[in-house]
Protein backbone atom coordinates (compact mmCIF):
# COMPACT_ATOMS: atom_id res chain seq x y z
CA UNK A 1 0.00 0.00 0.00
CA UNK A 2 2.85 2.41 0.80
CA UNK A 3 4.57 1.78 -2.54
CA UNK A 4 2.90 4.03 -5.08
CA UNK A 5 3.77 1.74 -7.98
CA UNK A 6 2.49 -1.39 -6.23
CA UNK A 7 -0.45 -3.17 -7.82
CA UNK A 8 -2.71 -5.94 -6.54
CA UNK A 9 -4.97 -8.30 -8.43
CA UNK A 10 -7.57 -10.10 -6.34
CA UNK A 11 -8.78 -13.39 -7.82
CA UNK A 12 -11.83 -15.38 -6.83
CA UNK A 13 -12.72 -18.55 -8.70
CA UNK A 14 -16.39 -19.29 -8.07
CA UNK A 15 -18.83 -22.12 -8.68
CA UNK A 16 -22.46 -20.97 -8.76
CA UNK A 17 -23.65 -24.53 -8.30
CA UNK A 18 -22.49 -24.42 -4.65
CA UNK A 19 -25.67 -22.82 -3.39
CA UNK A 20 -25.13 -24.37 0.04
CA UNK A 21 -22.35 -21.89 0.88
CA UNK A 22 -22.97 -19.29 3.60
CA UNK A 23 -24.07 -15.95 2.15
CA UNK A 24 -20.80 -14.30 3.25
CA UNK A 25 -18.83 -16.83 1.18
CA UNK A 26 -20.78 -16.44 -2.04
CA UNK A 27 -19.36 -14.70 -5.06
CA UNK A 28 -21.33 -11.43 -4.92
CA UNK A 29 -20.83 -10.95 -1.18
CA UNK A 30 -17.08 -11.59 -1.44
CA UNK A 31 -16.73 -9.13 -4.29
CA UNK A 32 -18.59 -6.44 -2.35
CA UNK A 33 -16.43 -6.99 0.74
CA UNK A 34 -13.13 -6.93 -1.16
CA UNK A 35 -14.08 -3.90 -3.21
CA UNK A 36 -15.09 -1.99 -0.09
CA UNK A 37 -11.75 -2.71 1.58
CA UNK A 38 -9.69 -1.79 -1.49
CA UNK A 39 -11.67 1.35 -2.27
CA UNK A 40 -10.92 2.65 1.20
CA UNK A 41 -7.23 1.79 0.97
CA UNK A 42 -5.81 2.42 -2.52
CA UNK A 43 -6.50 4.18 -5.79
CA UNK A 44 -8.71 2.31 -8.25
CA UNK A 45 -5.73 2.34 -10.67
CA UNK A 46 -3.75 0.17 -8.30
CA UNK A 47 -5.99 -2.86 -8.08
CA UNK A 48 -8.03 -5.20 -10.23
CA UNK A 49 -10.74 -7.68 -9.29
CA UNK A 50 -10.96 -10.90 -11.30
CA UNK A 51 -14.04 -13.03 -10.59
CA UNK A 52 -13.68 -16.18 -12.71
CA UNK A 53 -16.16 -19.04 -13.17
CA UNK A 54 -14.53 -22.33 -12.26
CA UNK A 55 -15.75 -24.15 -15.37
CA UNK A 56 -14.63 -27.53 -14.07
CA UNK A 57 -10.96 -26.58 -13.60
CA UNK A 58 -9.06 -26.42 -10.28
CA UNK A 59 -8.93 -22.89 -8.84
CA UNK A 60 -5.17 -23.14 -8.47
CA UNK A 61 -4.80 -23.30 -12.26
CA UNK A 62 -6.42 -19.87 -12.62
CA UNK A 63 -4.25 -18.42 -9.84
CA UNK A 64 -1.08 -19.76 -11.44
CA UNK A 65 -2.09 -18.37 -14.84
CA UNK A 66 -2.73 -14.94 -13.31
CA UNK A 67 0.71 -14.98 -11.70
CA UNK A 68 2.27 -15.55 -15.11
CA UNK A 69 0.12 -12.92 -16.85
CA UNK A 70 0.82 -10.23 -14.26
CA UNK A 71 4.46 -11.21 -13.80
CA UNK A 72 3.67 -10.99 -10.10
CA UNK A 73 6.28 -10.56 -7.41
CA UNK A 74 4.11 -12.15 -4.71
CA UNK A 75 1.03 -14.34 -4.46
CA UNK A 76 -0.92 -14.53 -1.21
CA UNK A 77 -3.01 -17.65 -0.58
CA UNK A 78 -4.67 -19.31 2.39
CA UNK A 79 -3.22 -22.52 3.81
CA UNK A 80 -6.41 -24.35 4.78
CA UNK A 81 -9.05 -23.49 2.22
CA UNK A 82 -12.81 -23.16 2.80
CA UNK A 83 -13.14 -26.62 4.36
CA UNK A 84 -10.77 -25.67 7.17
CA UNK A 85 -8.05 -27.82 8.68
CA UNK A 86 -7.28 -31.14 7.04
CA UNK A 87 -7.47 -34.40 8.97
CA UNK A 88 -3.74 -34.59 8.40
CA UNK A 89 -2.14 -31.38 9.70
CA UNK A 90 0.64 -31.79 7.12
CA UNK A 91 -1.75 -31.40 4.19
CA UNK A 92 -2.06 -28.03 2.45
CA UNK A 93 -4.97 -26.59 0.49
CA UNK A 94 -5.20 -27.44 -3.21
CA UNK A 95 -4.46 -23.81 -4.17
CA UNK A 96 -1.23 -23.76 -2.17
CA UNK A 97 -0.18 -27.10 -3.63
CA UNK A 98 -0.91 -25.92 -7.18
CA UNK A 99 0.96 -22.62 -6.84
CA UNK A 100 4.04 -24.22 -5.28
CA UNK A 101 4.08 -27.15 -7.71
CA UNK A 102 4.02 -24.95 -10.81
CA UNK A 103 7.40 -23.42 -9.97
CA UNK A 104 6.21 -19.87 -10.58
CA UNK A 105 8.91 -17.25 -10.24
CA UNK A 106 7.06 -15.16 -7.65
CA UNK A 107 7.27 -15.71 -3.91
CA UNK A 108 4.28 -17.24 -2.11
CA UNK A 109 2.89 -15.73 1.09
CA UNK A 110 0.84 -18.46 2.75
CA UNK A 111 -1.52 -17.51 5.56
CA UNK A 112 -2.13 -19.93 8.42
CA UNK A 113 -3.69 -17.32 10.73
CA UNK A 114 -7.41 -17.97 10.85
CA UNK A 115 -8.33 -14.55 12.25
CA UNK A 116 -7.46 -11.07 10.90
CA UNK A 117 -6.87 -10.03 14.53
CA UNK A 118 -3.64 -12.05 14.51
CA UNK A 119 -2.12 -10.02 11.68
CA UNK A 120 0.66 -7.57 12.65
CA UNK A 121 -1.33 -4.38 12.17
CA UNK A 122 -0.31 -1.42 14.32
CA UNK A 123 2.55 -3.34 15.93
CA UNK A 124 6.01 -4.66 15.17
CA UNK A 125 6.10 -7.55 12.70
CA UNK A 126 8.67 -10.31 13.27
CA UNK A 127 10.23 -12.35 10.47
CA UNK A 128 12.34 -15.48 10.94
CA UNK A 129 14.49 -16.27 7.89
CA UNK A 130 16.09 -19.70 7.56
CA UNK A 131 19.46 -19.19 5.85
CA UNK A 132 22.49 -20.94 4.38
CA UNK A 133 24.92 -19.97 1.63
CA UNK A 134 22.60 -20.81 -1.25
CA UNK A 135 20.99 -18.09 -3.37
CA UNK A 136 17.42 -19.04 -2.55
CA UNK A 137 17.97 -18.32 1.15
CA UNK A 138 19.48 -14.98 0.11
CA UNK A 139 16.22 -14.27 -1.72
CA UNK A 140 14.32 -15.18 1.46
CA UNK A 141 16.28 -12.51 3.32
CA UNK A 142 15.59 -9.98 0.54
CA UNK A 143 11.87 -10.74 0.62
CA UNK A 144 11.78 -10.24 4.40
CA UNK A 145 13.42 -6.86 3.91
CA UNK A 146 11.06 -5.84 1.14
CA UNK A 147 7.91 -6.90 2.99
CA UNK A 148 8.97 -5.34 6.29
CA UNK A 149 8.17 -1.88 7.57
CA UNK A 150 10.28 0.55 9.66
CA UNK A 151 10.83 -0.89 13.13
CA UNK A 152 10.08 -4.50 12.15
CA UNK A 153 12.37 -7.30 13.34
CA UNK A 154 14.17 -9.67 10.96
CA UNK A 155 15.82 -12.65 12.61
CA UNK A 156 18.29 -14.41 10.33
CA UNK A 157 18.67 -17.97 11.64
CA UNK A 158 21.37 -20.53 10.89
CA UNK A 159 21.09 -23.93 12.56
CA UNK A 160 24.07 -26.02 13.67
CA UNK A 161 24.38 -29.42 15.32
CA UNK A 162 24.66 -29.52 19.13
CA UNK A 163 28.08 -31.20 18.69
CA UNK A 164 29.29 -28.88 15.92
CA UNK A 165 32.00 -26.27 16.33
CA UNK A 166 31.93 -23.15 14.14
CA UNK A 167 33.53 -24.47 10.93
CA UNK A 168 34.45 -22.73 7.66
CA UNK A 169 30.90 -22.98 6.30
CA UNK A 170 29.37 -21.40 9.40
CA UNK A 171 32.01 -18.68 9.34
CA UNK A 172 31.21 -17.96 5.69
CA UNK A 173 27.48 -17.68 6.46
CA UNK A 174 28.18 -15.28 9.31
CA UNK A 175 30.51 -13.19 7.11
CA UNK A 176 27.98 -13.04 4.28
CA UNK A 177 25.22 -11.62 6.46
CA UNK A 178 27.60 -9.33 8.30
CA UNK A 179 28.19 -7.70 4.89
CA UNK A 180 24.47 -7.47 4.26
CA UNK A 181 23.89 -5.85 7.66
CA UNK A 182 26.74 -3.41 7.04
CA UNK A 183 25.08 -2.44 3.76
CA UNK A 184 21.97 -1.44 5.67
CA UNK A 185 23.93 1.23 7.52
CA UNK A 186 26.01 2.42 4.57
CA UNK A 187 24.56 5.71 3.33
CA UNK A 188 26.36 5.25 -0.02
CA UNK A 189 24.60 1.91 -0.61
CA UNK A 190 21.65 2.87 -2.80
CA UNK A 191 19.70 -0.38 -2.35
CA UNK A 192 20.03 -1.58 1.21
CA UNK A 193 20.37 1.77 3.01
CA UNK A 194 16.65 2.38 2.54
CA UNK A 195 16.05 -0.51 4.98
CA UNK A 196 18.33 0.79 7.74
CA UNK A 197 15.43 1.32 10.14
CA UNK A 198 14.74 -2.43 10.46
CA UNK A 199 15.94 -4.31 13.53
CA UNK A 200 18.29 -7.07 12.39
CA UNK A 201 19.57 -10.09 14.31
CA UNK A 202 21.83 -12.94 13.24
CA UNK A 203 21.15 -16.02 15.39
CA UNK A 204 23.32 -19.13 15.36
CA UNK A 205 20.93 -21.66 16.88
CA UNK A 206 22.02 -25.05 18.21
CA UNK A 207 19.84 -28.10 17.65
CA UNK A 208 18.50 -29.79 20.73
CA UNK A 209 18.81 -33.53 21.02
CA UNK A 210 16.66 -35.37 18.46
CA UNK A 211 15.67 -32.14 16.74
CA UNK A 212 15.86 -31.76 12.98
CA UNK A 213 16.94 -28.49 11.37
CA UNK A 214 13.28 -27.74 10.57
CA UNK A 215 12.28 -28.41 14.19
CA UNK A 216 14.91 -25.95 15.40
CA UNK A 217 13.74 -23.15 13.08
CA UNK A 218 10.11 -23.73 14.11
CA UNK A 219 11.09 -23.71 17.80
CA UNK A 220 12.99 -20.43 17.39
CA UNK A 221 10.02 -18.83 15.60
CA UNK A 222 7.74 -19.93 18.45
CA UNK A 223 10.14 -18.60 21.10
CA UNK A 224 10.17 -15.08 19.66
CA UNK A 225 6.48 -15.22 18.65
CA UNK A 226 7.26 -14.61 14.96
CA UNK A 227 4.59 -13.52 12.52
CA UNK A 228 6.20 -14.99 9.40
CA UNK A 229 8.73 -17.75 8.78
CA UNK A 230 10.59 -17.28 5.49
CA UNK A 231 12.33 -20.02 3.50
CA UNK A 232 14.01 -20.02 0.10
CA UNK A 233 13.34 -22.16 -2.95
CA UNK A 234 14.57 -22.41 -6.52
CA UNK A 235 11.34 -24.01 -7.68
CA UNK A 236 11.69 -23.55 -11.43
CA UNK A 237 15.16 -25.13 -11.45
CA UNK A 238 14.14 -27.98 -9.16
CA UNK A 239 11.07 -28.84 -11.23
CA UNK A 240 13.13 -28.78 -14.43
CA UNK A 241 15.31 -31.47 -12.86
CA UNK A 242 12.34 -33.61 -11.81
CA UNK A 243 12.47 -32.63 -8.13
CA UNK A 244 9.87 -31.26 -5.76
CA UNK A 245 9.65 -27.45 -5.98
CA UNK A 246 10.80 -26.94 -2.39
CA UNK A 247 13.69 -28.64 -0.62
CA UNK A 248 13.01 -31.14 2.15
CA UNK A 249 14.10 -28.92 5.06
CA UNK A 250 12.24 -25.85 3.82
CA UNK A 251 9.08 -27.86 3.17
CA UNK A 252 9.20 -29.39 6.65
CA UNK A 253 9.47 -25.90 8.15
CA UNK A 254 6.38 -24.81 6.21
CA UNK A 255 4.38 -27.88 7.18
CA UNK A 256 5.38 -27.98 10.86
CA UNK A 257 5.06 -24.29 11.73
CA UNK A 258 1.77 -22.95 13.05
CA UNK A 259 2.70 -19.50 11.72
CA UNK A 260 2.27 -17.80 8.38
CA UNK A 261 5.12 -18.59 6.04
CA UNK A 262 6.70 -17.23 2.88
CA UNK A 263 8.33 -19.35 0.19
CA UNK A 264 10.81 -17.08 -1.60
CA UNK A 265 11.51 -18.22 -5.12
CA UNK A 266 14.91 -17.38 -6.52
CA UNK A 267 15.36 -16.79 -10.24
CA UNK A 268 18.81 -17.49 -11.65
CA UNK A 269 19.92 -14.06 -12.83
CA UNK A 270 23.20 -12.28 -13.30
CA UNK A 271 24.18 -10.44 -10.08
CA UNK A 272 24.69 -7.33 -12.23
CA UNK A 273 20.91 -7.01 -12.37
CA UNK A 274 20.42 -7.73 -8.69
CA UNK A 275 18.20 -4.68 -8.35
CA UNK A 276 15.38 -6.55 -10.06
CA UNK A 277 15.04 -8.54 -6.84
CA UNK A 278 14.06 -5.39 -4.97
CA UNK A 279 12.24 -3.61 -7.77
CA UNK A 280 8.83 -2.16 -7.21
CA UNK A 281 5.92 -3.64 -9.12
CA UNK A 282 4.66 -1.49 -11.98
CA UNK A 283 0.97 -0.91 -12.54
CA UNK A 284 -0.04 -2.77 -15.72
CA UNK A 285 -0.59 -0.32 -18.58
CA UNK A 286 1.25 2.46 -16.79
CA UNK A 287 3.83 4.43 -18.73
CA UNK A 288 5.69 5.27 -15.55
CA UNK A 289 9.01 3.40 -15.60
CA UNK A 290 10.17 1.21 -12.77
CA UNK A 291 12.92 3.01 -10.88
CA UNK A 292 16.40 1.60 -11.33
CA UNK A 293 18.98 1.29 -8.59
CA UNK A 294 22.61 0.37 -8.44
CA UNK A 295 23.43 -3.32 -7.84
CA UNK A 296 24.55 -4.37 -4.37
CA UNK A 297 28.32 -4.77 -4.35
CA UNK A 298 28.94 -7.90 -2.20
CA UNK A 299 28.78 -11.25 -4.01
CA UNK A 300 25.53 -13.18 -3.89
CA UNK A 301 27.31 -16.51 -4.18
Amino acid sequence: QQERQAFVQVIHVYDDSKDYLPVSCRSAALRSTVETVLTGSVSSKRYKLSWIPKAGLPAGEFVSAAIDDLNADYVCVGYYGLKGRKNNILEVSSNVHSVLSRGNSCSAIVMKDESPELLPRGRTCKFVVSISLNKSSTKAFLDALRLSRPGDEIHVVYVKSHMEEEDDYTTAVRAKYTKFFAGLQDADEQVFSKFRDRIMQFSLVTKQRRETTADTVVRYADEIDADFTVVGANAADRISRGKNPIGVVSMQICLNTTRNFIVSNWININPAIFESCVRRAQTPGSSRPVSRVEPFRPSLN
